[in-house]
């Protein structure tokens, strides 16, 4: 198994990590250590075949850990340096005594994915060489036929789950809607008049087919979480105002029950890159639960934030929940075994769906709970900075293409170098290329060093005619403007997927082989 060692002392980071690391679909054998000494005892026991390393460390900095590396033989083993970088040279430096790579604090899941996932390809196919050279070529034929096999197999299996989930969305959906539509006329009198037995037993029904839709419903973004299929949208989401908004919500149920919520900032603003509307789900889930299982006291919903994270938590003083259930808290269909007596019972979903949305944003869950006195759930969200929001809203777009089309073009206009901002010489960059696009379909986006324009439907030699009219057109016309010399400008094309499968590919090949 490949074995990844993490070295940062920040605990919040190294559980960041591993989190993100064990939501890859490699497997892998992650052990971390909070200083440079535990890190060279825990490679007395075991060599890792990667290691993530924080520079700025209490004991001893990361230099000097990269430096006993070489001395001790290990140079062979990839570095990547993961740090808030105060100064420039940091990196040059870190290169110099054997660092692979480097990634920036806040950590963007996607670029560590990516990045790891590279390492581990060339780990596999140097062991895969390995392997080869022991086995005949009759063998290994018979290896791929047998995997192929399964395959075909595994895709045939999915493709039914898939199928069931889709028919339990439409063939379930629909007439439920059109039920509980004619049960809510009956109930208005629509079809004549209704005497109260009768209207007690409708809004039976009524809450009943509620409770059928939300199970469906849960099903669905329980299939596609698992499946990797359910979408985020990130915008910028005020904490403060979305906790007060979902207070004002449940405030006449809690005051049926004699309960008060309490929402508690610290400031007036605090504000995530995330979708809002899971938020949203994540915390009706959450505030739901809570009044659910609180019949006296309060429910306090709070925000808080650092340099680095916003951390939001739901505590109640309802009955809590049992210690020996607290270890699958968020496995689906587990049924909470919270202390016997009157109150509602859930469908085993929601914290689950809660977890995957949460994960979806490189955050964490956890919960606290103690018999008798209540529970506390808190969940933390990185902060991202203006081009980390850029960078995830860039990815966003190159995977929503890729399901939606068998084929597109990428092309790709930046600069050199910048000598203002790049903001305010890429914004009239990306309206200028806008205005000379033919087709409504054709898309751009501002990157964090270029424009990048998708072309639908397009083939790699209709894209490069697209990208050389484009180009000489801002040569000849737009680069004064833009203060800027051909010799500074630079142009490339990629094509999905010709040039690439997944967006990593389709992204190196645009900056490692950009024309000028």
């Amino acid at each position: 198994m490949y074995k990844i060692l993490i070295v940062e002392d920040n605990k919040m980071d190294r559980n960041l990590l591993r989190s993100i690391l064990m939501k890859m679909d490699e497997q892998f054998d992650i052990r971390d250590v909070s200083s440079v000494r535990a890190a060279m005892d825990e490679m007395k026991n075991q060599t890792p075949d990667l290691i993530l390393l924080d520079i700025y460390m209490p004991d001893k900095d990361g230099f000097s850990f990269l430096q006993e590396l070489s001395k001790n033989g290990h140079e062979d083993i990839p570095v990547f340096l993961v740090s808030v970088f105060t100064e420039k040279e940091d990196k040059l430096k870190g290169f110099q005594l054997g660092a692979t790579d480097f990634i920036n604090k806040p950590i963007v899941a996607e670029e560590l994915k990516a990045r790891v996932a590279v390492q581990y390809r060339l780990k596999k196919i140097q062991e895969d060489r390995k392997w080869e050279a022991k086995k005949t070529n009759d063998g290994i034929k018979l290896l791929y036929k047998e995997l192929e096999i399964k395959n075909k197999k595994l895709e045939q299996l999915d493709l039914l789950k898939d199928e069931f989930v889709s028919n339990v969305s439409h063939e379930l959906r629909t007439p439920l809607t059109i039920i509980r539509e004619s049960i809510s006329q009956m109930g208005d009198g629509l079809f004549g008049i209704v005497n109260e037995r009768q209207n007690k037993y409708l809004n039976k029904s009524l809450t009943n087919i509620d409770r059928l839709r939300k199970i469906i419903d849960d099903l669905l973004d329980i299939s596609k979480i698992e499946n990797g299929k359910l979408e985020i949208y990130r915008v910028n989401v005020n904490m403060v105002e979305l906790t007060h908004e979902l207070a004002a919500n449940f405030s006449i149920k809690a005051e049926n029950k004699g309960i008060k919520i309490n929402v508690k900032n610290d400031k007036e603003r605090i504000e995530i890159f995330a979708d809002k509307e899971k938020i949203i789900q994540v915390l009706t889930n959450l505030v739901g639960n809570a009044c659910k299982f609180t019949d006296k006291g309060c429910i306090e919903i709070s925000v808080v934030e650092n340099a680095t994270h916003v951390q939001c938590s739901v505590q109640d003083t309802g009955i809590g929940i049992a210690s020996e259930d607290l270890p699958q808290l968020f496995t689906k269909f587990y049924q909470i075994g919270r202390i016997a007596g009157p109150g509602e019972k859930g469908t085993g979903l929601g914290l689950a769906i809660t977890k995957g949305i949460i994960e979806l944003h490189d955050g964490l869950i956890n919960m606290e709970s103690i018999q008798g006195k209540g529970t506390k759930i808190t969940f933390v969200l990185p902060k991202y900075s203006s081009i980390d929001e850029r960078r995830i809203s860039l990815s966003r777009w190159f995977k929503s293409h890729m399901r939606q089309y068998d084929c597109f073009s990428v092309l790709y206009f930046g600069f050199k170098s910048f000598d203002g901002k790049t903001d305010e010489i890429l914004r009239p960059l990306e309206t200028f290329i806008k205005n000379n696009l033919y087709r409504q379909s054709d898309i751009t986006m501002m990157g964090i060093d270029a424009v990048y324009v998708i072309l639908p439907d397009t083939v790699n030699e209709d894209g490069r005619a697209v990208l050389n009219r484009i180009s000489k057109i801002i040569m000849e016309k737009a680069l004064p403007d833009f203060k800027n010399d051909p010799q500074n400008f630079h142009f490339n094309v990629v094509t999905y997927p010709k040039d690439g499968l997944i967006e990593e590919e389709l992204m190196a090949k645009l900056s490692d082989k950009t024309e000028d």
